[in-house]
């Protein structure tokens, strides 16, 4: 299990490893405002802020 700190809060979750961070958040956390759609980081619909840095949450494991 892993914490995520999102939006200020930290956050418990159990997923695997090789799971993407949009997943995570979409499905373990409930943030469907993370939008999939092309999944190989081409559209910027799942863009998240990491650090104050802009990136595609579809290919960050």
């Amino acid at each position: 299990m892993i914490t995520l700190n999102v939006n200020g809060k930290k956050r418990p979750v159990d997923a695997a490893p090789d799971t993407p961070l949009l997943w995570i958040l979409r499905d373990n956390l409930g943030f469907t405002s993370v939008k999939y759609t092309c999944g190989i980081s081409e559209c910027g619909m799942c863009t998240v802020l990491i650090d104050g840095e802009a990136r595609r949450s579809c290919i960050v494991y």
